[in-house]
């Protein structure tokens, strides 16, 4: 199985850090109701969380992935099942740090993005 993360139309996969895609499940509201006789009954509304991180990148690449980045986006993701899913989610991020100047180019490390799905 390849993961895939596709924002708004643009392919973040390819610079995807290795362990950079972390999905989990985001609890959006829940309720547990307990009888007179002791059993409990709970809902909940599962929603997906994507954390994801990236290689190191040049300075172009970040802008042309901040380009893409408007809250909320289309988001096409692979779920824990192997499923190509397409959501709305707000994004929040990227946060960065400049790591090197080389070339007249700058690199940045640690560039990670947070979606929660709507």
């Amino acid at each position: 199985m390849q993961v895939r993360l596709n924002i708004n139309g643009f392919e973040l996969t390819p610079w995807l850090a290795e362990n950079g895609y972390i999905l989990s499940p985001l609890i959006r509201q829940s309720r547990s109701v307990i009888t007179l006789g002791g059993t409990e009954y709970r809902t909940e509304v599962k929603k997906h969380s994507i954390e994801a991180t990236t290689v190191e990148l040049r300075d172009n690449t970040l802008r042309s992935i901040k380009a893409a980045l408007t809250s909320p986006a289309t988001v096409i993701f692979t779920d824990d099942e192997g499923n190509d899913l397409t959501r709305t989610m707000y994004v929040s991020g990227p946060t960065a740090t400049a790591r090197t100047v080389r070339g007249g180019n700058t690199y940045f490390a640690g560039v990670t993005i947070t979606l929660e799905e709507r």
